[in-house]
């Protein structure tokens, strides 16, 4: 990813995902990213765990 694809990336999960989770436990969280990476193969290799770490970091941190 460049710089710019990361910055894009990185406020699209902002303005989508975080408002949903903000009230969710980490378990449910969990839940919700094995879910969809089951769901969806084609994701990258450890795709879940990054945004899984992006949402912790950012529910903990705000």
């Amino acid at each position: 990813m460049t710089k710019q694809e990361e910055q894009e990336f990185r406020e699209k999960v902002t303005q989508t995902i975080f408002p949903l989770v903000n009230n969710m436990t980490e378990d449910q969280i969990k839940q919700i990213m094995i879910s969809v990476e089951n769901s969806n193969p084609e994701l990258p290799v450890g795709f879940a765990d990054m945004l899984f770490q992006q949402i912790m970091v950012y529910k903990y941190n705000k």
